[in-house]
Parts: C-alpha cells; sequence; structure tokens
C-alpha cells in the first residue's frame, strides 16, 4: 500500500478529504502483482504503478499521484486563494524530477495526474471545482504564451503572443504579416488580435504579474505580453488619427443628414455636399455609393417600421470607416437616436398588452349610480347626455359628473400608459383660440391606431373648448381633482382638529371643510363617490359639525390675545382673532416671544446686529442670569462679539 506521510494525511483533512478517501486510491495488495514506481522523485516518488494485482484489475498510479499533488498544493496554499497566485510566488512543491517549481509551474507538470484525481469516483465538488479551475487557469496561460512559457519564464513559439510580436515588429520577412504599420488591408486582424491580448491581459495578466497599464511585474513574461499591447495599441491608433478630423466630420454630417430627413419620413438627396465649405464632399462619396444616381434602400423610413429602422442602422455600422468612429460620442448618439425608434415601437406594441390597457377593457369597477358593475371601457361607451346628438364638450361634462375616483385611476392610467403611446393630444394658439393639432405618434402602427379608436371615445380626445384648449379629457381631469381636493379637505386636512383642541386659526381649514363637504353631500360631486368613500364623506359630516361648534362656542375672549394650548403651551392672536406672525408681548413685567402665533419656550432667540436672548420653560424673556455659560444682562441681551447695537 502506499506510503501516504502524516503531513499528507493532516493536510488532506484540512481540505475536506477523510482519511478513507485519500487511503481508497491506494492500491490493494495480493499476493501475486508487479509494482514499479510511478516518478524516480518528486511528490509521486513513493506512488507505485501496480499490474498483474491477482483481482484482474490493473492501476497506472496516475489518479494516485493526482491526489498527492492535490494535497501538496493545497497544504502550500494554507488559506491563500489561487486567484492571487504568480509566476514569481513564493510557494514552491518538487517536480518530477524533484526540482522545486511554483505551484503554477507544478500545476502545469501534474495536468494529466491532477485530472486523473478529479475524475475519481466519490470525489467531492469542491475538489473537483478546484482542479478545473488551476488546470484550465494554466492551458490559458500556456495557450497564449506557449507551451513550456511558466517554466522558462519566457514566451515559446509558436504561440499567439509570439505571432504578434513579429507581426508588430516585422520579423517576418519579406512578403510576410507586417503590422508595423496599420493600414486598411490589415487593420481587421490587427484589431482583432488586439482584443484578443486585451483579454487575455484581462483574465489571465494577475497571474504573471499585470495589474495595470502601468503597472506590471520585471519579469520577461509580463514585459513582453505589455509590449506587444502597447506597441500593437499604438500602431492602430496612429492609423485611425490619420486624416481622423475630416472622416470623422464627414461621416457625422453625412449620416447626422440622412437621420434628419428619416425622422420627418423624408428621402434624402445624396447629391448634396455635407457640409457650406466649398471643398466638402458629396453624401453619395462619404458613403462610398457607386454613382451620384445611387440611391438608399430604403429611400424613405417608416417610423413605424421597425426593419426600414434597422437597414439604416445596418449603414452605418457597414461603412468602412465605422469601425474607426464608433466609439465617438456623435457617432453613439445618431445609433441610439435610430435605436430609440425601435424601442418606441416595441414600447407600443406592449401597452396594448399592459395592465394598464387590461383594466381599462377588462376590470369591472362599481358604478354606483346604476348599483352594478362594469368595464370602464364600456361605462365611458354607454355615456348618455339628454341629447344623443350633444357635444363632445357635453358628453366629457357627464362623464366628469358621474366619474368615481376608482373608475378615475383606471382611467388616468390608460391615458397616460397607453392613450399618450398612440395619440398626442396637442394644440397651438392662434390669435385668441387654440386649434387642434393632436395626431397619431409616428411610430404608431396602422392596427394600434384602428384599436385606439375602437377602444376610446372621440369625446376624450376631442377639443372641446378652444379659449382655453382642452380637450374632453382635461374637463374630466380637471372635475376629478377638484374631487379629489374636496375628500382631502373633510379628511386630512382636518384630521388633527378636534372639538377639544380647535382654536382660531383653524378658521380657514374648517371653512374649507364645510364648502367640501356641501359639494360632496349635495353638490356637484355627490355621484363621484364610491361606497367606502360615501361612508367617509357621512363620518366627515359629523365631525364637521361638532368642529363647527366648538368654534363658536370658542368665544371672544379666545378669539384675540392669550390662549391655552395645553401641555403649557400658549397661543396669541391678534384683535382680529388671527395667529400673531413675530412680536413681544409684555405680561406685567415680563417680555414673551411670538412666533407663528405660538408662545416660544427654551430656546435662544437671535436677533439682527448679534443681540440673542433665552425664553425659560415658561416662555419668559431671561435677565441678570447665565445660561450655558452665557451672561445675560438686565435687558435680557447675551452680547455676542459681533454685537453692534
Amino acid at each position: 500500500m502506499n506510503k501516504y506521510s502524516s503531513k499528507a494525511v493532516k493536510t488532506a483533512a484540512t481540505v475536506g478529504m477523510s482519511l478513507a478517501m485519500v487511503l481508497s486510491n491506494a492500491a490493494p495488495v495480493f499476493a501475486e502483482k508487479v509494482t514499479t514506481n510511478y516518478a524516480t522523485d518528486g511528490i509521486c516518488k513513493e506512488v507505485k504503478v501496480i499490474t498483474g494485482s491477482g483481482d484482474g484489475s490493473d492501476t497506472d498510479g496516475k489518479a494516485d499521484c493526482g491526489t498527492l499533488v492535490y494535497v501538496e498544493i493545497m497544504g502550500k496554499l494554507d488559506g491563500t486563494k489561487f486567484s492571487t497566485l504568480t509566476i514569481d510566488s513564493d510557494l514552491k512543491v518538487a517536480d518530477k524530477n524533484g526540482k522545486k517549481v511554483t505551484l503554477l509551474v507544478a500545476i502545469a507538470k501534474y495536468a494529466e495526474e491532477l485530472k486523473a484525481f478529479a475524475a475519481t469516483d466519490g470525489l467531492g465538488y469542491t475538489e473537483k471545482a478546484n482542479i478545473n479551475t488551476w488546470v484550465s487557469t494554466v492551458k490559458a496561460l500556456e495557450d497564449y504564451l506557449g507551451t513550456g512559457a511558466l517554466e522558462k519564464g519566457e514566451y515559446q513559439a509558436p504561440s499567439s503572443l509570439d505571432t504578434v510580436l513579429k507581426n508588430v515588429y516585422n520579423m517576418n520577412g519579406e512578403g510576410g504579416t507586417d503590422w508595423s504599420v496599420i493600414d486598411k488591408n490589415n487593420y481587421v486582424a490587427a484589431k482583432e488580435a488586439l482584443e484578443k491580448l486585451k483579454t487575455f491581459k484581462k483574465d489571465y495578466g494577475k497571474y504573471i504579474g499585470i495589474v495595470s497599464n502601468d503597472e506590471y511585474a520585471a519579469n520577461d513574461l509580463a514585459t513582453d505580453v505589455m509590449d506587444a499591447f502597447t506597441t500593437l495599441n499604438n500602431n492602430i491608433n496612429e492609423y485611425l488619427g490619420v486624416t481622423a478630423d475630416s472622416d470623422l466630420s464627414d461621416f457625422v454630417l453625412a449620416f447626422d443628414a440622412i437621420l434628419q430627413n428619416d425622422l420627418d419620413e423624408k428621402a434624402t438627396d445624396l447629391k448634396k455636399a455635407v457640409s457650406n465649405d466649398k471643398d466638402a464632399k458629396k453624401i453619395w462619396v462619404v458613403l462610398g455609393l457607386d454613382t451620384e444616381d445611387s440611391k438608399l434602400t430604403p429611400e424613405t423610413i417608416k417610423l413605424n417600421d421597425k426593419n426600414s429602422i434597422k437597414k439604416r442602422i445596418d449603414l452605418i455600422k457597414n461603412h468602412d470607416n465605422y469601425d474607426r468612429f464608433k466609439d465617438e460620442d456623435s457617432v453613439i448618439a445618431i445609433l441610439d437616436t435610430y435605436q430609440e425608434l425601435i424601442d418606441n415601437i416595441g414600447a407600443n406594441s406592449d401597452v396594448l398588452k399592459s395592465d394598464a390597457y387590461n383594466d381599462y377593457i377588462k376590470t369591472k369597477v362599481s358604478n354606483v349610480k346604476k348599483n352594478n358593475k362594469v368595464t370602464l371601457k364600456n361605462f365611458l361607451n354607454d355615456i348618455k347626455t339628454d341629447n344623443a346628438l350633444d357635444t363632445a364638450a357635453k358628453k366629457a361634462e357627464a362623464l366628469a359628473d358621474m366619474l368615481n375616483s376608482e373608475q378615475w385611476e383606471i382611467l388616468k392610467a390608460a391615458k397616460e400608459d397607453v392613450m399618450d403611446s398612440i395619440y398626442t393630444m396637442e394644440t397651438r394658439k392662434v390669435g385668441n383660440y387654440y386649434v387642434d393639432k393632436s395626431d397619431f405618434t409616428s411610430n404608431s402602427t396602422n392596427s394600434q391606431q384602428n384599436t385606439f379608436k375602437t377602444t376610446f371615445p372621440e369625446f376624450l380626445y376631442t377639443l372641446v373648448d378652444k379659449e382655453e384648449g382642452k380637450f374632453g379629457y382635461d374637463v374630466v381631469a380637471e372635475h376629478m381633482e377638484k374631487v379629489e381636493g374636496a375628500l382631502k379637505a373633510v379628511t386630512t386636512d382636518i384630521a388633527k382638529i378636534t372639538p377639544a383642541n380647535i382654536k382660531a386659526s383653524d378658521k380657514a381649514a374648517l371653512e374649507a371643510a364645510e364648502d367640501a363637504i356641501y359639494e360632496l353631500e349635495k353638490g356637484d360631486y355627490s355621484d363621484n363617490l364610491t361606497k367606502d368613500e360615501g361612508k367617509t364623506v357621512r363620518t366627515a359630516s359629523t365631525k364637521i359639525e361638532n368642529l363647527r361648534e366648538a368654534f363658536d362656542n370658542l368665544g371672544t375672549t379666545n378669539v384675540a390675545g392669550w390662549y391655552d394650548m395645553g401641555n403649557g403651551n400658549w397661543g396669541y392672536n391678534n384683535e382680529d382673532g388671527t395667529p400673531a406672525a413675530y412680536k413681544w408681548v409684555a405680561s406685567g413685567s415680563d417680555w414673551y416671544m411670538i412666533k407663528d402665533g405660538k408662545m416660544l419656550r427654551n430656546t435662544w432667540l437671535a436677533t439682527d446686529g448679534g443681540r440673542w436672548y433665552y425664553l425659560d420653560n415658561a416662555g419668559k424673556m431671561v435677565m441678570n442670569q447665565s445660561v450655558d455659560g452665557c451672561w445675560i444682562n438686565s435687558y435680557g441681551v447675551y452680547m455676542s462679539p459681533s454685537y453692534n447695537g
């Protein structure tokens, strides 16, 4: 049986491997067998290759070796993260020849053995995952740098890095690949190589000591990778910088001219110059078309047609200079505009599947007036006025008079999420009147427009007031906002007022609540309430009556002057009963400060000129004593250093 050192067994236990698992990889002992050493030196020197073992099974020792290598590496890591290892690491183990090598080199040397161990039946997920990460990382490093690069400390041929370095320094001889000067013939290949190098540097550069473009280890591999990256990147940038200003200007001006015409669904005259400059190029020339009579495909686009818009995007991206200028803000802005047109079409198609649309056509809500339930779509289409031929304005007013808050929330959501996406209600003022400039949105399809017409009643989007520029929907919205304000006046606005604490300053809120309760119970808003709101209004009506009685009983003594607010607080009203805004009030020999109708207490008061006063718990101005370490004189003033009075 293989002999495992006590250290190896202990290490195996610390990384989650049981002794039974370690020993299970050892070959059993039979009377008839042939054994040889798996390795003459290194980690696996005690592993035996056993053949003719008597039970008909053989073992080549590879998995046994992988077991020991895994245990040895985990022991060396001892909590150190594998991702922090570099080729310059001090953590080393013995290779198959007994030579001390870094862990990355050891993984490369023992890759097959580690994979054999990973394939062992019953091995845990963690061990398999560790081995997969180690082996795949080392493979990626040597795939790019060349086999043996990690051990030798320098890139090997053939390899990707070897190819890049030979190309950028034109070391391939006459007729070979030359990237020392980039032009339109080699740009694409050089750019692909640079992207591959960037990816390698980003994903695996840390293992050879690369931290950033300006910080990397002083070893040959890191230096060669950064040399290849810097040189190739500079060569490409030099090419992209040649005539970049004029080429970029032509590129942007040509495609921006096309975009502006596309937004108006007009054809672009390709024979026009991109600017007014004397030597400005024609648009067809910038686009690389064959003749001045060439046409765009399509000549015009429809803003509700994704395919035609996508062809414009393709026209830009297929241009010879696109790759040079794709990161320019002006180019990105043009593409973003086209993409936004496509997104808007997608958004429009989605609105007819939205919750707001489904609520409008499917959700049944209470119709208090008829004591039934009906969808809002049917409710609106069933609007009846005194005359079947009444105008859109009359129908809007009729809807406003009977719509409740539950129905209003559904209509408002449908307007904002659905109607506005398909139809734009706009006006333009001409003289003293407004004219209707409404239309379907440019990216709405014929199908969406037809659905809009059959779903939403025309009076909602008809201009019903030419003097104020109101549509039918606006009439409804204004009315429902007033209903909402009235409900707020009889609930939230008087929630904290009770008959016990009502005061003269509550007069305005009480009167507003009285006006609102009349409209809600008997006036213009009486048919706009849900059943629950009706109950709320009845409760509020009783409260308002009680508040009015308490207010009227305040009497003249509390209408003006001091009144007790409770908890040691006092209020002070002017002679007309309104709260005093800001004034000193004398009572005997004491002075009190009133702010917003209430006496100040336990606070410092600063006045212009740097004078400070202190008001005690009873609200009296303090005199001839120290407060917070500040002496207050007989006039009640603490004179600060900035005092100038």
